[in-house]
């Protein structure tokens, strides 16, 4: 967000720069912050104060000899990469007071990479700190949890839709819940035309056609919001036949989104093969 701090970041944010003066800030960090509501903007603002930086470089650019930052190779994040970090805890800080190594989307490790993760959560170096971020706090290992001390920004729907507007941009509810009520989605510029792409495979589109389309967008988002959308029609009269094949979109966008040997391409023809069945079914039913 070029720099901007997001509202609901600041109590998180105000937090840790008290600890951190107070010289209680823990040494395993677990940031908390929902989908869309800015969580890889809020663990950059926090690592960048405790070191002190003010670069508008992306982090992943950065070089600075205190500073560790880990995303995932793919869909998952590796044991070399978490053995690269545990060699980066243990040396002794050059520039700043402290080091920061920080782990993006956390519940992604693999089960190898979290346990190696494992001593350094729970005895860190001294003047080290490591922040994991993620929106599935659930997800980690128990083990995980356990070491870090957890952070989580509140998500209110009214902050949301109040900074949207502030911004002059005004959301519909049905808009507002395909976007998982996540403000900083709504302004994502160049998300698939889902509506769209279902008009014209209902419509008699060649199938084969469709899911080379949608094999072009962000699929974990697109099947996201196909998801909610589904959910959200059924607010007033639910549809078994509708929210049954709502789980078949998550557990679709779960395997693309957890693992790196997912076929694509499979997984959506199944989806779509099972979509058009239902539409069928429910013309049956309207008939």
């Amino acid at each position: 967000m070029s720099g901007e701090i997001l509202p609901w970041h600041q109590p998180i944010l105000e937090k840790l720069q008290n600890r951190a003066k107070a010289n209680t800030l823990p040494g395993a960090i677990a940031l908390i912050c929902g989908e869309g509501w800015g969580g890889h903007e809020l663990i950059e603002t926090a690592a960048f104060a405790l070191l002190g930086l003010t670069s508008q470089q992306p982090p992943h650019e950065i070089a600075h000899p205190d500073f560790c930052w880990v995303v995932p190779d793919g869909a998952v994040i590796k044991i070399d990469q978490v053995r690269k970090l545990n060699a980066f805890a243990v040396q002794t800080p050059q520039i700043s007071k402290c080091k920061v190594a920080v782990i993006v989307d956390a519940h992604l490790l693999n089960t190898n990479a979290a346990n190696t993760l494992l001593k350094t959560l729970e005895e860190p170096p001294q003047n080290t700190h490591i922040l994991l971020s993620t929106p599935h706090w659930g997800r980690l290992l128990p083990t995980i949890r356990s070491r870090c001390q957890r952070f989580q920004v509140a998500q209110s729907a009214e902050d949301g839709t109040k900074w949207l507007a502030a911004k002059g941009v005004q959301v519909s509810s049905q808009t507002f819940a395909q976007s998982g009520y996540a403000p900083l989605r709504v302004l994502e510029e160049e998300r698939f035309d889902l509506a769209g792409w279902l008009s014209d495979l209902e419509s008699g589109r060649d199938p084969s056609t469709s899911i080379a389309d949608i094999l072009e967008a962000d699929l974990v988002d697109t099947l996201s919001c196909w998801y909610r959308d589904i959910i959200w029609q059924q607010h007033e009269n639910a549809n078994r036949t509708l929210l049954a094949f709502a789980d078949e979109i998550n557990q679709t966008r779960l395997q693309l989104e957890t693992s790196n040997a997912a076929n694509a391409r499979l997984l959506m023809e199944r989806l779509v093969y099972q979509w058009m069945q239902v539409v069928r079914l429910q013309r049956q039913r309207s008939g």
